[in-house]
């Protein structure tokens, strides 16, 4: 968190230094968008996450609990690298870029007490918890220069992340439980689009939105103490929204 927060302050600080530089030239702006570039981005991330709590072999045998879907919903700061590669050709704007962020996205919903099959309630709870370690995507970007300085574009492709999952069903009136907990590097897609403008020859800034989608990831889990044949399955999805400001510097 740490360098997350002393990320925040460098952006900013870069801002206000440019946009002078870019307000004081003289004449018309021009702009030429082709070459390699590298920067630093801080934002905000926010999960659409479902757990579902499934219990097995059937939810009339498992007599404690029915069927369950809870949504922990991740949030928090992201912040981390880009760079990549431009190529203007006319109004039209083509290129590649990567980058890494870490994340503080994470997110843990409980309820209690536990509601029955037979729609009575039962003492304990049910948790899940997700949380987003880091990421990075690689990502074609298209975009046209509404004017030349300004450059909308579109960009999708791969993502990947490390994400933590736990829950746990606990029926603590009969002294058992259902806990899970891992991580694991999931792969999976993007998509969103952004504006960029730039401030000066070498420096631009850019604010985008990027949907991304992390597949799911499911356990079966026996009961703690063990009494077969009863488990619980647990499945979670792993999607994220994210909000990034970053700054380019363009060599």
């Amino acid at each position: 968190m740490k360098l997350l927060r002393s990320m925040s302050l460098l952006p900013l600080a870069c801002l206000l230094i440019f946009a002078q530089t870019g307000l004081a030239a003289d004449g018309a702006p021009s702009f030429n968008w082709t070459g390699p570039y590298a920067g630093l981005h801080l934002g905000y991330g926010w999960g659409n996450t479902d757990t579902s709590f499934s219990p097995l072999p059937d939810p009339v045998s498992f007599s404690f609990l029915l069927p369950t879907t809870l949504s922990p919903n991740p949030s928090g700061i992201v912040g981390g690298l880009q760079g990549g590669y431009n190529y203007q050709t006319g109004c039209i704007v083509v290129g590649i870029e990567a980058d890494f962020s870490g994340s503080g996205m994470s997110g843990t919903k409980t309820v209690s007490p536990i509601v029955q099959n037979d729609l009575t309630t039962t003492g304990g709870f049910l948790t899940a918890h997700q949380e987003t370690n880091w990421y990075g995507t690689l990502r074609p970007r298209m975009g046209y220069t509404v004017t030349p300085t300004l450059l909308v574009y579109g960009t999708v492709g791969l993502a990947y992340g490390d994400v933590s999952y736990s829950a746990e069903s606990n029926f603590q009136d009969f002294g058992v439980t259902y806990p899970v907990s891992f991580s694991k590097i999931e792969v999976g897609w993007t998509a969103g689009g952004g504006l960029e403008y730039a401030l000066c020859k070498n420096w631009t800034v850019k604010a985008e939105y990027l949907y991304m989608d992390l597949g799911s990831e499911s356990a079966i889990v026996d009961q703690i103490p063990a009494s077969p044949p009863f488990q619980v399955a647990y499945k979670w999805n792993t999607t994220a929204n994210i909000f990034n400001i970053g700054l380019n510097y363009k060599f």
